[in-house]
């Protein structure tokens, strides 16, 4: 039955599927916050004022204390977790009688570095204002705050978004379900990492060491903000990245550029023809292995054209004429294929003028994006074929005098151990279409679903290690400033990440949310 809804909402993405049971359940959230608003925002607040970067070891743990107990406030068991030299991870868990659904709840505690100089206020004592900076926001006292709190106001600390206030949603969710007597249709569990900031390092060895505990059906991501547009949005997919830096050699000592000019090999004309040999005027990649689009459902592809981007803002914003990919082209379209970025060159002095030499050597570092079926050791392997198919002799370290007098053309791969592969989930797959329609049903506003986005997180380990679709389903509002000075959250958006949460918890479950394994 839920297999044949899901093959329905594919094809009619953003339908506004509100139903009876989901409107009263998120009215009863609605109704339960309004009377709990300032403790809400006071437990974000006390929550926000730790420090969380992902170097500081002894503020990190302190932070997964202070989950434990949120977690245990709700009556879930909840406890660290470890593995090798990780960040400590929170892991928790309620069980709801009557269901074998287990759906996990992701989030991350940790947070970007700040540079304080930069902020309007402290990032670790979190301030209320009425709006925006931007928009003459003033603070709103703490002490005498009172309900209703304006939706539009804004609240500014490091990870306000990004991405401790999803969380604090889902526990006000699980508070508001309970009162009203409504019982959660899934057991839940949560995974809320320490370290994701620093790019998740140990997440393939956590979920392995801990593969029992952290098995269930589907994993929700609270993670990341709605569309710019202000729709809800849920998210299917990223794109992998890895990285690596090409150097190509010239002479053995820096020459003077006219007695040897047109007789030594000039490295950087030379890098510069290799470059040119990976990817066309249009950003296709001309790399043999590294040119086909993604391997996605035709479901999920549909989606990249039905809305899923606003294209028109996206381009304006970033100061582009037309896509590179090609005039007509829309985002979705360009994202669905792998891409090779320039990320550096570099050659010769860095500050002053630059000499009328010939250097010993030049460098470029690029960077990949990987879609769904191209795995990262296939990106090293290739370009390291074609790098060897242009005539070049690959080396490590530095070339010896025999490699110079031996081999015409000299170059260099060094791959980062930094880079993980693409992750995606099946828009049919039938708890992520369950959890899509909950989503849609959560909101008045079209549903923009993304099969993919392009940037990347390494949600790979999820499927690799434990086998199960992940469905990204985020809150907060796209001008948070993530990552950034003056992080934000509108208020506004708390209260609809209540109610969406509340709405996939108990609806969730149920006959037509039977494991599909």
């Amino acid at each position: 039955m839920l297999a044949a809804a899901a093959a329905l909402f594919v094809l009619q993405p953003g339908a506004g599927a509100q139903t009876d049971e989901s409107g009263a359940v998120a009215g009863e959230a609605r109704a339960w916050r309004e009377g709990h608003e300032v403790a809400i925002l006071r437990e974000l607040r006390a929550f926000l004022a730790l420090p969380n970067h992902a170097s500081d070891a002894p503020a990190i743990r302190a932070n997964a204390e202070h989950i434990v107990t949120l977690l245990q406030a709700r009556g879930a068991t909840a406890r660290i977790l470890e593995a090798g030299g990780s960040a400590p991870a929170v892991y928790g868990e309620i069980d709801t009688p009557g269901t074998d659904l287990t759906l996990m709840v992701y989030a991350h505690y940790d947070g970007q570095p700040v540079e304080r100089a930069l902020w309007r206020t402290d990032p670790f004592d979190p301030v209320l204002l009425s709006a925006t900076h931007e928009a003459g926001g003033v603070p709103l006292d703490w002490d005498s705050l009172a309900a209703p709190v304006d939706p539009d106001a804004r609240l500014y600390a490091r990870s306000a978004s990004d991405d401790k206030s999803p969380l604090i949603a889902v526990l006000a969710a699980i508070d508001a379900l309970e009162a009203a007597g409504r019982p959660l249709a899934v057991d839940v569990k949560f995974f809320l990492e320490g370290e994701e900031e620093a790019g998740s390092p140990h997440l393939t060895q956590m979920l392995t060491a801990h593969r029992d505990l952290l098995d269930a059906d589907i994993w929700l991501l609270a993670d990341g903000p709605v569309d710019p547009r202000g729709d809800p949005r849920v998210m299917l997919g990223v794109r992998g990245v890895t990285r690596a830096e090409l150097t190509v050699f010239g002479p053995a000592r820096v020459l003077h550029s006219g007695h040897f000019g047109n007789v030594a090999p000039n490295p950087g004309a030379r890098l510069a023809h290799l470059v040119a040999s990976m990817r066309d005027e249009n950003g296709r990649i001309l790399i043999d292995g590294l040119d086909s689009p993604a391997q996605m459902s035709e479901a999920a592809l549909a989606f990249l054209e039905d809305g899923a981007f606003d294209d028109a803002a996206m381009f304006a914003q970033a100061g582009i004429a037309r896509p590179e990919w090609g005039e007509d082209a829309r985002y979705g379209e360009a994202i669905a294929h792998p891409a090779l970025n320039v990320l550096a060159l570099s050659m010769g002095a860095q500050d002053g003028p630059a000499t009328n030499a010939i250097q010993t050597e030049a460098r470029a570092t690029l960077g990949f994006r990987l879609t769904p079926g191209l795995p990262v050791e296939t990106v090293r392997e290739a370009l390291a074929a074609h790098v060897r198919a242009q005539g070049y002799h690959l080396v490590e370290g530095e070339p010896t005098p025999q490699d110079r007098l031996v081999h015409d053309r000299l170059a260099r791969l060094e791959f980062s151990e930094f880079g993980y592969a693409a992750a995606y989930t099946d828009p049919a797959h039938p708890l992520a279409a369950r959890l899509i329609a909950l989503a849609d049903a959560a909101s008045p506003e079209p549903l923009r679903v993304v099969p993919l986005l392009g940037g990347s997180l390494p949600l790979a380990p999820i499927q690799d290690v434990l086998g199960v679709p992940f469905v990204i389903v985020p809150m907060v509002n796209a001008d948070n400033n993530q990552h950034a000075p003056n992080e934000n959250l509108r208020i506004g958006n708390l209260w609809y990440g209540i109610e969406l949460y509340a709405v996939i918890l108990a609806g969730l479950g149920g006959e037509d949310g039977a494991p599909s394994r």
